[in-house]
């Protein structure tokens, strides 16, 4: 009874290791103990398609307590994902919110690799202000293009191809003359032969590895969160490349959320803290991976960092807000005294009328509104006519009023994003107020609109004429995009 208390305890309470089991009771032999433990464990058990380079299977336990983590983490990133769809596009919030998390893992990319820079030079990076930046930083402009390409990607399936992708963007080339590494880590901690640490896998299974994450990725059933938290420890113990390796899997991990549903979110999201935040802690638990191949003990950790991560971009939203409200106050607030001002004007206008009216009895005042109400009518009548002899302009999607205000746009942009999985929440608000039938668009307009680099603009623009939304031409060495009709 005893020994199952304690495995409900170091369990459930806290996924603890042996050494720290042992450390707290305060012995230093527990081997009956730590069976019972491992017994409590195994009934939450799963399995996984992966295996350690000794051929063992992974497992993570999702015994109670790491199953509620769990799914707090995943509610939490949908709670994120429904928070930036409600922000308003109109008033740049959308932008706002998008810079922020961009800017935020640029900055933890910078730090691991020992940058300096400030917000607002990458801010201006992230909006294609800059065009040529040192050596030094081309790393930082690299890493955004390929989390540009994971925001416009998330179609695509995550597999070597999507790989190499990614790989080239941060090695800045458009071709591959390698791939992966094909020399061995030097290091006297893989000469070990009895309870080895691996530092990488050896070069020869780096490609069987790799393809069985890409198939765990593609059939496993695991939420969102696990499954990103699983491969980004997966790729850190393989280490696939020469270089970047650490970068490559946070980028897999945030691709994975963005294909689950996330969207922008996964590639707004920091997880790039990882690289240069805890790293004592993080060695000390891949290590515990690697010695029992339960990837719980990683799990637990990176669902609470996902959460925090999490917690702090609500909290910009609501900072954000509030000084939205704040600055609606103030100009509601300074246009206040006039509207006070007209006010006691009228109160004294009708007051006094009301004093003569017992001296003298005029009655102007039963008159006065019938000029009103017959003028109101006149100018009605007048306003239809103008409108009815505007010419009515036909928008593409026949379903919605030809003149669409922000409103409407908006209920248009959302139709279309529910209606069509493979369009992305950019395109669709770029379509959504560009879809009148006879008008042309410019690359140049989308990049004005959403605020991004130009070739994002571009290729976003080729996406939608692939969808079957424009149809694309060329004009004075230009192109331009006209919308086709649709039902």
């Amino acid at each position: 009874m005893a020994n199952n208390e304690l495995a409900v305890r170091f369990t459930e309470g806290k996924y603890a290791t042996k050494s720290e089991v042992a450390k707290e009771l305060k012995m230093s032999i527990i081997d009956n103990i730590w069976s019972n433990i491992l017994s409590y464990r195994s009934t939450f058990n799963r399995y996984l398609t992966i295996k350690s380079i000794e051929k063992n299977q992974l497992v993570v336990c999702f015994c109670p307590t790491i199953n509620s983590l769990v799914n707090s983490t995943d509610a939490k990133l949908l709670r994120l994902t429904r928070e930036y769809s409600r922000l308003s596009a109109s008033n740049g919030e959308q932008k706002r919110f998008e810079d922020e998390g961009l800017i935020r893992s640029l900055t933890a990319v910078a730090k691991k690799h020992e940058i300096a820079v400030s917000d607002n030079y990458l801010k201006s990076l992230i909006h294609g202000d800059i065009k040529e930046v040192a050596s030094s930083t081309k790393i930082i402009l690299r890493y955004l293009d390929a989390l540009n390409y994971i925001n416009r990607s998330y179609v695509n399936a995550i597999d070597d191809n999507f790989l190499g992708e990614l790989y080239s963007r941060l090695l800045g080339t458009n071709e591959l003359t390698t791939f992966y590494r094909n020399t061995e880590d030097t290091n006297r901690e893989n000469r070990v032969l009895i309870d080895r640490i691996y530092t990488c896998a050896p070069s020869s299974l780096i490609e069987g590895m790799m393809d069985n994450l890409f198939s765990f990725i593609a059939t496993s059933s695991l939420s969102a969160s696990a499954k990103a938290c699983v491969a980004y420890y997966y790729i850190n113990y393989i280490k696939p490349f020469e270089d970047y390796s650490d970068e490559i899997a946070v980028l897999i991990a945030k691709a994975i959320l963005a294909h689950e549903d996330l969207g922008e979110i996964g590639a707004l999201l920091p997880l790039e803290t990882l690289l240069s935040e805890r790293q004592d802690e993080i060695a000390r638990l891949f290590t515990e991976v690697q010695k029992t191949s339960d990837v719980t003990y990683f799990l637990v950790f990176a669902s609470k960092q996902i959460e925090a991560k999490c917690d702090e971009l609500f909290d910009f939203i609501s900072n954000m807000k509030a000084e939205t409200l704040k600055s609606d106050f103030v100009r509601q607030d300074e246009v206040k005294p006039q509207a006070e001002t007209t006010y006691v004007v009228e109160q004294t206008s009708l007051f006094e009328p009301v004093q003569e009216e017992v001296k003298s009895e005029p009655a102007p005042v039963v008159e006065q509104p019938k000029p009103v109400v017959k003028e109101q009518p006149q100018q009605v009548v007048e306003e239809k006519h103008f409108e009815e002899s505007q010419p009515q302009e036909q928008i593409a999607v026949s379903y919605i009023p030809p003149a669409l205000d922000e409103k409407q746009a908006y209920r248009l942009e959302q139709h279309l994003l529910e209606l069509d999985p493979s369009l992305r929440r950019n395109e669709a608000r770029f379509y959504a107020r560009h879809c009148t039938l006879g008008k042309s668009y410019t690359i140049a307009q989308y990049k004005r609109m959403i605020g991004c680099v130009y070739e994002t603009a571009r290729t976003a623009m080729d996406h939608l004429v692939e969808l079957g939304y424009y149809r694309k031409d060329s004009s004075n060495k230009k192109f331009i995009y006209t919308p086709i009709p649709r039902k």
